[in-house]
């Protein structure tokens, strides 16, 4: 709670409002098209808050309700609306939570899958929702967390 408005606005604006802006700003080329596939990114933070990052796990999880919601409006439009929720994922942007040895055992000793997830295989979820596979599936949040436990 010690973040400020001006924290709050920021991290909402870039995370959910973009988000939506962004969807808005494609749609137009996808209906060209015929359809499409739109894959929002959010995080398992969506579903178990990190623990000072308040606005940040809020906005992960507005982007779950953005997710449903987009999907039901853009049903008509043959576009399909899913959501990535990648767990710990070895990248730049985690690097504090895995770099320390200590650190990351005790993550990793905290999931199903004994390690840290790679990029890769995030790349290869989103690369599934994109495809004619998930042409039955809309409105869903996948879970790339190494079988940590993601509901709301």
């Amino acid at each position: 709670m010690d973040a400020t408005e001006e924290v709050w606005d920021k991290i909402l604006d870039i995370n959910v409002k973009c988000t939506a802006l962004m969807t808005k700003a494609v749609v137009p080329e996808m209906e060209k098209r015929g359809g499409g596939s739109v894959v929002i990114v959010s995080s398992t933070a969506a579903y178990h808050p990190f623990p000072g990052l308040g606005p940040y796990s809020v906005s992960k999880t507005a982007l779950l309700g953005l997710t449903r919601s987009l999907a039901i409006d853009l049903a008509e439009r043959n576009i399909r609306v899913n959501c990535l929720a990648p767990g710990l994922i070895k990248t730049k942007f985690s690097h504090v939570l895995w770099m320390d040895k200590a650190r990351q055992e005790s993550i990793k000793a905290a999931l199903h899958i004994r390690r840290i997830g790679k990029p890769e295989e995030c790349a290869g979820m989103v690369s599934f929702l994109c495809s004619e596979d998930a042409s039955y599936i809309s409105g869903e949040t996948m879970a790339v967390a190494g079988g940590a436990p993601c509901r709301l």
